[in-house]
Formats: C-alpha cells, sequence, structure tokens
C-alpha cells in the first residue's frame, strides 16, 4: 500500500513541476527526495514481525578481539521488565539500560535486534545473529547446557496468574483444564506446561508469539479474555499495579536467576567482558540502583490501594485533569506526576483538610500558601501551579551530581519532609560510604532520621523519615499507572496566554 502511495507522489510531482523554472524544480524535486527517504524507511521499518526481522538479520563474525567489534548487538524482547518505548519515544527498560551501561563500559554502540518473544531470542544467539541475550531469561539447568550465564541481576518464578472477579482459585494446574490458558512463548513456561500435559493430555493453551508482550496477555487475563495465564513473579508484580483483580494462583517453581545469555563458545572474550562488567557493577552498587529504578516502588500499593486509585481515576481525575496539565505548561513537570502527588496529598479531594491544618487538593499548610503566593488553598487554579513551581525550584536546587530520575525522587522527599532533611541524610549516606546521589541509598538513610543516635549528630536534628520514603514510593506508583492509562500531554502556548502560531 505504501509502495503505491510512493509511485503516486513521485508521478504527480513530475506533472506539477513541467510547468516551473529550474530553481523550483530543483527545491521541489530535493523536498520531495527527502519525504520519499522517510516513507520509505518508514515502510521498511515498521510493523516487521520478529520472524523476519530474525530471518533478515545478519550472521556476526565471531568474537576473538574486542578491538574487532564494530557494535555490540543485543537480542531482547518486548516487555515490562526488558525492553520499551515511552510516549516520547524514548527507549527503556532494565534490560536496555544494563546494555547500554554494558557498551559504555565497552565503548562500543549497541544495537538491540527487539523480536516477538524469548524463543526467537535464544535462536538469534544460538545462529550467532545477535552476541547474546538480554531478555529476562532463566537460568536454568536445561538452558545452562545450550548457553553461559552472566552474574545474575535479579530472581524470578513461573506463576499461573488469574482474575478473581471471573475465575476461581486452583488447588491443581488440573484444575485448568477446560479453561483458556494464555502463554507468551518462553522455554521455561513452555517446557512446564508440556510437562502438566504428560499428566494429562487434556490440558490445552493458547500461545501469543506476537503482538502481545507479558504485559498485554496479562492486561488478557483481567478483562475475562484469557482466564489463566503463566508468566513470571516479577513481571506479574509490576502488571497487579495496573490491574489489580490479578491473583497468582500458584507458584509453578523455585526462584531462579535472570541473566545475560551467551553462546557457548570457546575463548568468548565478549563473555569474559560482560562478567567484568557485572562483577565491578554489583560491587559498585549500581546494579542494584538500576534495578530500584525500575522495581523500587512495584510493592507500595496493596490490592485495595490499587483499586482505589482506578476507581478515583475515572471519577475524580477528570475534573482536575486540565489543571494539572496547565501547571505542566508552566513547569514542564509532567501533568501525570502531579496528578500523583495531589492523589497522595488529597485523594483528589479538593476541600480535604487534615488535623494539623493542611488544606486542598495540594494539602499546602497555611505557611507554604503565603510563601508560595496563593491566597486560597480550596482554589486548584492557584494551588496546583504554585505547587509544581515549588516542585521545580526544589529539583533544580538538588545538587546535579544527582542523576534522573533519583533526581526527581529526591525532590519529591524534601517537597515532603523539607530540603535541609532531605541533605541531612545524604550526608549519613556519605558518611556510611553509600552513594548520596541515588534514591536507593537515601531512602535507606532518611529512616534514620528518627534514631536518636543518629539524628542527634545531624544539622538539622529529628524527622519522620520513614514518611517521605513511603510518600515518594507511592507517588511513583501512582505516576507510573497514570502513564500506562493516560494520554501524555504535549502543551500549547494557549495555556500560557500566548500564540501559538
Amino acid at each position: 500500500m505504501l509502495t503505491q502511495t510512493l509511485r503516486y507522489i513521485l508521478n504527480t510531482l513530475l506533472i506539477l513541476i513541467k510547468p516551473l523554472g529550474s530553481p523550483e524544480r530543483v527545491f521541489l524535486l530535493l523536498l520531495t527526495g527527502m519525504v520519499l527517504i522517510v516513507l520509505w524507511s518508514y515502510e521498511h521499518t515498521q510493523d516487521r514481525e520478529g520472524a523476519t526481522l530474525l530471518k533478515d538479520a545478519p550472521v556476526l563474525s565471531p568474537v576473538t578481539n574486542l578491538n574487532d567489534v564494530p557494535e555490540i548487538v543485543i537480542a531482547t524482547r518486548l516487555g515490562p521488565t526488558t525492553y520499551l518505548t515511552d510516549p516520547d519515544g524514548k527507549t527503556v527498560g532494565l534490560e536496555h539500560d544494563l546494555g547500554i551501561s554494558f557498551g559504555e563500559f565497552l565503548g562500543k554502540p549497541v544495537r538491540f535486534l527487539v523480536l516477538d518473544n524469548l524463543d526467537q531470542v535464544l535462536t538469534a544467539v544460538k545462529l550467532h545473529k545477535a552476541h547474546f541475550a538480554a531478555a529476562a531469561v532463566h537460568e536454568t539447568s536445561e538452558l545452562k547446557q545450550e548457553f553461559n550465564f552472566t552474574l545474575a541481576y535479579q530472581n524470578s518464578h513461573p506463576v499461573i496468574v488469574y482474575n478473581s472477579n471471573f475465575n476461581n482459585l486452583i488447588k491443581t494446574p488440573q484444575d485448568m483444564i477446560g479453561k483458556k490458558i494464555g502463554v507468551v512463548p518462553d522455554p521455561t513456561h513452555l517446557t512446564i506446561l508440556k510437562q502438566f500435559k504428560l499428566k494429562d493430555p487434556n490440558l490445552t493453551w493458547v500461545s501469543y508469539p506476537r503482538g502481545d508482550i507479558d504485559l498485554d496477555l496479562l492486561q488478557k487475563v483481567y478483562e475475562g479474555v484469557v482466564d489463566f495465564a503463566i508468566s513470571d513473579s516479577n513481571t506479574v508484580a509490576i502488571a497487579q499495579h495496573y490491574y489489580p483483580d490479578l491473583v497468582i494462583a500458584m507458584n509453578l517453581s523455585p526462584s531462579s536467576p535472570l541473566a545475560w545469555a551467551f553462546p557457548k563458545d570457546q575463548n568468548n572474550v565478549l563473555f569474559q567482558a560482560a562478567s567484568d562488567f557485572f562483577k565491578r557493577w554489583d560491587h559498585g552498587g549500581d546494579l542494584s540502583e538500576v534495578v530500584e529504578r525500575y522495581y523500587g516502588h512495584i510493592n507500595a500499593l496493596d490490592r485495595e490501594d490499587s483499586s482505589a486509585f482506578m476507581v478515583k481515576r475515572a471519577s475524580r481525575l477528570p475534573k482536575f485533569a486540565q489543571t494539572f496539565k496547565k501547571a505542566q505548561a508552566l513547569t514542564n513537570i509532567d501533568w501525570r506526576l502531579l496528578a500523583a502527588v495531589a492523589y497522595q496529598e488529597s485523594r483528589w479531594d479538593n476541600n480535604a483538610q487534615s488535623p494539623t491544618g493542611v488544606r486542598g487538593l495540594m494539602m499546602l499548610t497555611a505557611d507554604t500558601a503565603d510563601h508560595l503566593h496563593v491566597s486560597n488553598r480550596l482554589d486548584p487554579n492557584e494551588s496546583v501551579p504554585a505547587a509544581a513551581l515549588y516542585l521545580k525550584q526544589l529539583e533544580e536546587s538538588i545538587p546535579k551530581s544527582v542523576p534522573e530520575p533519583d533526581r526527581l525522587w529526591m525532590a519529591l522527599a524534601a517537597y515532603n519532609v523539607g530540603m535541609a532533611h532531605l541533605e541531612d541524610a545524604r550526608k549519613i549516606a556519605q558518611r556510611k560510604g553509600m552513594n548520596p546521589n541515588a534514591w536507593n541509598d537515601i531512602k535507606k538513610t532518611l529512616p534514620l532520621l528518627s534514631v536518636p543516635a543518629v539524628f542527634s549528630k545531624t544539622q538539622y536534628g529529628f524527622a519522620r523519615g520513614g514518611e517521605p520514603v513511603n510518600y515518594v514510593e507511592n507517588i511513583r506508583s501512582y505516576y507510573d499507572i497514570l502513564s500506562r492509562f493516560e494520554t501524555k500531554y504535549r502543551p500549547s502556548f494557549k495555556f500560557l496566554g500566548l500564540s501559538n502560531r
């Protein structure tokens, strides 16, 4: 279809430029050429099946000398724990971030071969079309016969998950017979199902090999389209934020390590380099910081918290969404984050008031309202932009040595407990040999501000340091949910009283 469109554009252009002079003709030809290149690129990169990508991928030369490797090719798959593209077009994910860091460690560019499922990912490694697999691969005894594994960076185990609103708890896998069982092709999961089928041939399942990353399959379970699914515990933990009625029916095997899988080649210098990379990262604490970025907040909310949030997202958020978006236009802070802060503060109740006197959607104290020049704390059009500007000021006052998103999490902690107490927590981290620039370490030292032996030696003294930790982790969870279900906002100049023409 697109190729026909390209031909049509070219033929039309040739007709239109005939009456034009030479300069205009050249300009239009150049402009059209650029458009055709973009469209051709789109046609040849969009909606390509993993099987096609795998088939067309070139075989890589054996790695005998790192200096001869032009780029690192990593096979991975789409998923909440591996590799995703966020609404801004930025690629993210635990495996993505680790892969990029490994490339920086070697001083090499990294290219990801993003395939449909783990079967294709491991096939790519076997065929030497990727240097290794970074795709939440379980280090099982079966796979260890075919691959070399690096140091594990996480642990997980397969589980059966269901929606308690549509199905009853099962006691054995045989209780799923007659039900629709879904699975995303994964050697570990398929092996388990095949073992169950040997005991009862009536057990059947449906594979979702393409277009259904793990999170999409779990959404089908939540919606009742699929009765039961096999997934990994870490993926389910993330999914339960979005779909609080998902319940783990049973664990299918003990926890096993997740690690990068390399081909079993002799003298694989790249595998040795990856092993050194993980050892250094693990020793320096960098590995735990990356894992924290994606998993540090997943246990912050329980099922009731998530359910209540989803209900209020439908009933209360629409009333204030435009106010949050106007605040984003002023501060460039994602409106969904501001909404998450407001929910943590007031549950999106503009008339909220605490026994200590904080009031309104953003639960401002009278002193803070005066500082922010808010005359009416119950007016969201005053309180929300002012609170957003205050959060922006806090984030900008965090030392430049603190990277994002840790910088944002620390600003939120300061929003709750004050910048002075946050600085005390950072100094405690430094004295303990921890990283004062990593939220993963600061959330361990903040609670120490309530310990007499510790806060007596700080500049600003006692603080209920556990509260800002809970505060930040809850907001991270709410923001995560809103980022999945609410559209990112791109403000126009009209909210600033300007013309965007």
